[in-house]
């Protein structure tokens, strides 16, 4: 009885549990994981050293720059294509700007460049910016310049500080002053009409 087996009952054998995936599937995957990571890491090589970027510039040769300056002989060369009639409206109308009257004792620097011994008549400057630096004043009277406008850098003290005012002018008729502004007003910079 004890050593016995019963009768009808028998063991059952044990079944195998099969997993979903195949073994083989899985040794393939793993496979391609270990590949891709050793592709990955070839690539991207971190143990290669790190060259600074003072290396790479120094690579080039210090002699070789563009020494192409074409453009000094082809710029004089080139022709300004003026705006036709047609594409100015007809009705433009000039808009008479903010004038603003001198002191009555004008300044040395601009009776000295009138002529001696004509009668004092009414002129007219624009007053285009004040600036305590001297070159932004000369870059300014320069882009006045390039305009094909007169300029001048009157310099002058106002309460210990020193100023350089940048003038265009002057002009004997205020129509001349209107159409001297409204051309540095197509450049982008604006002035004031000055009566003397």
């Amino acid at each position: 009885m004890w050593g016995k087996t019963q009768r009808g009952v028998s063991e059952r054998p044990k079944q195998s549990k099969q997993s979903l995936i195949p073994k083989w599937f899985g040794t393939l995957i793993l496979i391609l994981m270990v590949l891709s990571a050793a592709v990955a890491l070839m690539l991207w090589k971190p143990w290669a050293p790190v060259h600074p970027r003072s290396d790479i510039n120094t690579a080039q040769p210090q002699g070789e720059t563009n020494k192409d300056y074409r453009f000094y002989d082809q710029l004089p060369k080139q022709q300004v294509t003026p705006i036709p009639d047609q594409a100015v409206p007809a009705n433009q109308r000039q808009e008479a700007g903010v004038i603003v009257e001198a002191p009555a004792q004008p300044t040395a620097e601009i009776s000295n460049a009138s002529e001696p011994g004509t009668v004092a008549q009414t002129s007219y400057i624009l007053q285009v910016k004040s600036y305590t630096d001297p070159d932004s004043a000369d870059a300014k009277r320069s882009e006045i310049l390039m305009n094909k406008l007169p300029a001048d850098v009157i310099i002058g003290t106002e309460k210990g500080k020193t100023w350089y005012r940048v003038i265009s002018g002057p002009f004997g008729s205020q129509n001349e002053a209107i159409a001297a502004q409204q051309t540095l007003q197509n450049s982008g910079i604006d002035s004031i009409i000055v009566k003397h």
